[in-house]
Order: C-alpha cells, then sequence, then structure tokens
C-alpha cells in the first residue's frame, strides 16, 4: 500500500497563494472588461465583433513575450512533468528526443502555416477548410473532432497529476480533481484569452522555478552529478539512443521520433486552435513569427530539463525502486515522492513543487476552455441565424458560457478517466489518433492545389476511422504494459523493506508483448503520422475518381489559401455576365 507524506502548513500557503493569483488575474480582467464597457459605444455589430475578439483574441494586440510563454505553457501540462521522467526511469534516454523533434515541427510552422492562418485572421482555425476546400461539412466534422478530442485530453489532463499527487498526499483525489478543474474554469470563464496568456505567464515562471529547484535538490541528494550519469549509463537507460530499427511495431526507436514526434509536434504548436489563436492574438506576422521562434528555444529548454529529472529520479532511486517496495502504485508518481522526500527539510519548498504541476496543469486546461468556447462560437453559433441576431453582450456571454460548460465536462469526464499504460501513452497515443487526419487535412489544403473535396472528405473518415482502430487495438492488448527497464534494486538498497523483483522475459519487451497483434504493437507514438499519411495519400489517389470541381480555383481571399496560389479563371454568371475568379496570390 502505498505511503502518504503530509505537507506542511507552509507548503499550502505557498500553494495556496498561487491558487489565488491565478483566479485573480481572471477577474482583473473580468473588471478591466466591465470598466471600458462605460466607455465603449459602438455600433452594434461592430461592438459584437470587438468584444468576441477582445475575449477570443485579446482584440489582436497582445505582446510577444507573454504569448510565447502562454503557448509553451499550454502543450507542457502537468502531464509532461509526471510522464516525462517516468518514462525515462521505466524505458531509457530516446524520450528525449521526442522534445529535439520539435525543432523542425516549428521550422515547418512558421514559415509555411503560420503566415497563411494569421494572414486570414482567423478566430477559428477549421474556418480555413471551408474556405479552401469550399465544404461546410469539412470544417464541421474537424471542428466536432477537435471539440471532442479537447474534453476527453482535457479530462486526462485533470485526472492525471491528481493520480499521481493524492498518491503522495493526504488530499483525495475528488478533492484535487475539482480543485484543478473549478479553479480553470473560474479564470478562464471571466477573464477571456487575457487571462490565460498572463496567467500561463505567471504558471511559466513557477514551473521553470519547480523544475530548476528539483533538479538541484535532487541530484545533491544522489550524489552530485558525476554519480547521477554513471547511473544513466550503468543502468542501460543511455543505450536506448541508439535504437535504429525500421520496424514500427516496437515501442519507440529513432525513426518514430523523426517521424511520429515531428507531427505530433506540428499538431500542437502549428496546426491547432490553441496555437493559432495565439499567433492571431499578435499585431504583425512578424512578431508570430517572433513567438514561434521564441517558443521552440524555451521549450527544448524545459523539455530538457523535465527529461533530466528522469536521470535525477533513476539516479536516486536507482538502488529501491519505490514502485517494487509499494511506496507507490504507478512510476507516474516518481516525480512528486522524489519533490516530496528530497525538499522535505526546505519549509515551503514542496508547496512550491506542487504549486509547479498545478501551474502545467493549468495552462494547458485554461487554453484548452478558451479555445474550446472559440471553436463552438465561431464555426457553430455565428453562423447561424440565432448567431447573426447576437448583440454585443449576448455574443460575450455566449461564448462564456461555453468555456463553462467545456471545464464542468471536462472535470465530470476526469472522474471516469483512467490513463492507459501510463501518463505519457494515454494522452498522447489518444491526442494523435484524433489529430492525425485533421492534419493531414492541412497539409492537403496548403501543399496540394488539385486534391477534390469529395476525396478529401472520404480519405478523411477512412483515415480517423484507421487511427481510432489502432489506438483502440493498442489500449485494449497493450502490449507495452511489461515494459520497465530493470534497476539495482535490493535488500539492503531498501533498507531491508520487502520488495518485487523485476520480471526477467524471454522475449524483448521493447517489441511488446507476445501473443498481441502486429497492428497492436504499432508504436503508439507513431499513430499520429500515419493517420496523416492515410489521409493525404488518401484524398491524391481517390481524386483520380472524384475529379475537382471549382475548389481548385482561387476564390477571390485577399491572401492565398495555399502554398504557391491556385489557378484563376473566367467563371460565367447565371444571368450571362462573368465572374473574375482571381489568383489569391496575387490579389
Amino acid at each position: 500500500m502505498a505511503k502518504t507524506y503530509n505537507l506542511g502548513a507552509v507548503d499550502y500557503v505557498v500553494f495556496g497563494v498561487f491558487m489565488l493569483l491565478s483566479v485573480g488575474i481572471g477577474f482583473y480582467y473580468w473588471l478591466r472588461e466591465k470598466m471600458s464597457a462605460k466607455w465603449t459605444t459602438t455600433v452594434a455589430n461592430e461592438k459584437n465583433d470587438e468584444k468576441t475578439d477582445e475575449y477570443l483574441v485579446g482584440s489582436r494586440k497582445m505582446p510577444i513575450i507573454p504569448v510565447a510563454m502562454s503557448l509553451l505553457a499550454t502543450f507542457l501540462s502537468g502531464i509532461t512533468l509526471l510522464g516525462t521522467p517516468a518514462e525515462i526511469f521505466k524505458r531509457g534516454l530516446l524520450w528525449a528526443l521526442m522534445y529535439y523533434s520539435a525543432v523542425l515541427a516549428f521550422a515547418i510552422s512558421g514559415y509555411f502555416f503560420v503566415p497563411i492562418f494569421y494572414n486570414l485572421k482567423l478566430t477559428s482555425v477549421f474556418e480555413y477548410l471551408e474556405v479552401r476546400f469550399h465544404s461546410r461539412l469539412l470544417k464541421l466534422l474537424c471542428a466536432a473532432v477537435f471539440l471532442v478530442n479537447t474534453i476527453v485530453y482535457m479530462g486526462v489532463v485533470i485526472y492525471a497529476p491528481s493520480v499521481a499527487l493524492s498518491g503522495v498526499s493526504d488530499v483525495e483525489v475528488w478533492k484535487l480533481i475539482l480543485l484543478i478543474g473549478c479553479t480553470t474554469t473560474l479564470y478562464t470563464t471571466i477573464g477571456g484569452i487575457k487571462a490565460v496568456v498572463w496567467t500561463d505567464t505567471l504558471q511559466a515562471v513557477v514551473m521553470y522555478a519547480g523544475i530548476g529547484l528539483i533538479i538541484v535538490k535532487g541530484v545533491m541528494e544522489s550524489g552530485g552529478w558525476a554519480r547521477t550519469f554513471e547511473i544513466l549509463a550503468e543502468s542501460g537507460r543511455l543505450e536506448s539512443l541508439w535504437r535504429v530499427d525500421p520496424d514500427p511495431a516496437q515501442h519507440l526507436s529513432v525513426w518514430v521520433v523523426l517521424t511520429g514526434g515531428t507531427t505530433l509536434w506540428l499538431s500542437l504548436y502549428g496546426l491547432n486552435q490553441m496555437a493559432i489563436q495565439r499567433y492571431c492574438s499578435l499585431p504583425s506576422l512578424g512578431d508570430a513569427r517572433k513567438v514561434v521562434c521564441l517558443t521552440c528555444g524555451m521549450f527544448l529548454v524545459v523539455g530538457t530539463m523535465a527529461c533530466f529529472i528522469g536521470v535525477v529520479c533513476l539516479a536516486y532511486y536507482y538502488n529501491c525502486d519505490p514502485v517494487k517496495t509499494g511506496v507507490i502504485d504507478d512510476h507516474d508518481q516518481l516525480v512528486v515522492l522524489l519533490a516530496v522526500e528530497v525538499l522535505s527539510d526546505w519549509p515551503g519548498f514542496s508547496g512550491l513543487f506542487l504549486a509547479c504541476i498545478f501551474a502545467m496543469t493549468l495552462s494547458t486546461l485554461s487554453s484548452g476552455f478558451n479555445s474550446f468556447g472559440a471553436v463552438v462560437y465561431t464555426d457553430f453559433i455565428k453562423p447561424t441565424e440565432m448567431g447573426k441576431q447576437l448583440g454585443a453582450d449576448g455574443a460575450l456571454k455566449v461564448n462564456k458560457i461555453v468555456v463553462l460548460l467545456a471545464g464542468c465536462i471536462s472535470t465530470a469526464f476526469a472522474f471516469a478517466a483512467k490513463p492507459l499504460g501510463g501518463i505519457i501513452k494515454s494522452s498522447l497515443s489518444l491526442l494523435g489518433a484524433l489529430i492525425g487526419p485533421v492534419l493531414g487535412l492541412f497539409f492537403l489544403g496548403v501543399f496540394f492545389t488539385r486534391v477534390s473535396t469529395k476525396a478529401t472528405v472520404c480519405s478523411f473518415l477512412l483515415a480517423m476511422f484507421f487511427s481510432i482502430g489502432l489506438w483502440t487495438l493498442g489500449a485494449v492488448e497493450n502490449p507495452y504494459s511489461g515494459y520497465v527497464m530493470p534497476t539495482n534494486s535490493s535488500a539492503e538498497g531498501c533498507s531491508g523493506e520487502a520488495f518485487t523483483e523485476t520480471p526477467i522475459y524471454d522475449y524483448d519487451p521493447h517489441y511488446g508483448r507476445p501473443g498481441t497483434s502486429y497492428l497492436g504493437r504499432i508504436s503508439p507514438y507513431l499513430i499520429t503520422f500515419l493517420g496523416l499519411v492515410q489521409c493525404v495519400v488518401g484524398s491524391v489517389v481517390l481524386t483520380f475518381a472524384f475529379p475537382p470541381g471549382p475548389e481548385m480555383f482561387s476564390i477571390g481571399r485577399r491572401h492565398s489559401l495555399t502554398l504557391k496560389g491556385r489557378e484563376w479563371k473566367f467563371v460565367p454568371k447565371p444571368t450571362g455576365g462573368v465572374i473574375h475568379v482571381h489568383n489569391i496570390e496575387t490579389d
């Protein structure tokens, strides 16, 4: 049975101050909104757009550094800080390369995708699909996938840290779920994107401080830097960096990292509603590209620090794995256990690290809830007759109600969520299964000018069916559930405490458990890439059977919807006149 550790009064004070600051920022921007409303007098429709733009994209006047820090914090949730060290402790340092594959993803985003979406002045990224493919159905399909994905993923984001923290503290899981869900829902609902960005900035600072603190103190307690790296090599975790077998049916390899890792980060920082919403909140395209570069640099720093915590955990617990002794239930709780043990003699610092984990979790949740509201309002409500009749206050209230509902539903879902094979695997593989085919649509829109809409819709649905099926098969069979590299646990290392020996298999668990299917053993981190490829290839092939119509020509947009622009032609009007369909690259 897992032990519990009681936090001191100072720890709770530090943690409480952080939570109050997060909510306080939301109230500050709510008060500013109320004050500015007294002095703003505009035409109803203009005021409507102004208020919703202020709430969803900060009137497109947000400063560079806070937006970059917000974008960084958005996708580095508590899952990162808990799951990454656990993955390295269990299976080696190869996971660290996943973070460095993001460099290519950021480069592709900044050069190819951000300029197109920024110049279109989008609030919802799915608006692009409607104007590019002349298909409202395609937009709504992808928007619906995003909404489902957001609710499920946010539920996991709430649940995973709650379980990890509860396992090594005296706080029950349900209390932590409610605390995380309610706090984030409150300040996101009342404050909008400005509250999200500035709270994320605060949370990013706390995140850096907490991670740096645990690394320094953990290394000191583990015998120093030299001993830490010595254990990394001795344990065999360093050798995993050289897994270059091209077989996709393995847990992880260099090729899986280069393909699956790049597409995964591209789906998060380049073609994700939460990211695009931040890029479009900036005053200029140049500022948006600066944010891409800044975020990339900070991402590599935080990713490296999170990975190094895994190395510290390995050094600290190498002679006595706390899962084997029953101190904790799962390796996802390692980081929290390390924090409360090595920081216990510094009053308040355990509370700071607890705030760090919550900071990373709150930032992801607030961004998800705000983006959920943007998609529901922009794609589903605004185009309807009811949406057109909403006044300024009505539109703003609808947005806030949607954000509130998103927070409540995600919090409720967290009570039913259970990680499938570890925090990292359960969250990223699920995210990848849903986002891969959507990512394929944006690749088709930008790089392939002659694919037809009908072929694209059919290929998207097939790719989505394939990706979800692959994820479901892997989740059911769970072929890597027993894959944990051995430690040097011994009776002496565990001070005489009973422990369970790491089983020795007559097969390589890195390639999955025998008896499971080949498809079930395909790396869960490759699903995003496979979904993208199937959507793109399928659309190109099916276009021969369903030739394109007007969607292959420009529709008079001011800025290009494709990388090199599309052809234009004269199209007869029904009355006998002509419509000049402009080349969107030169219009």
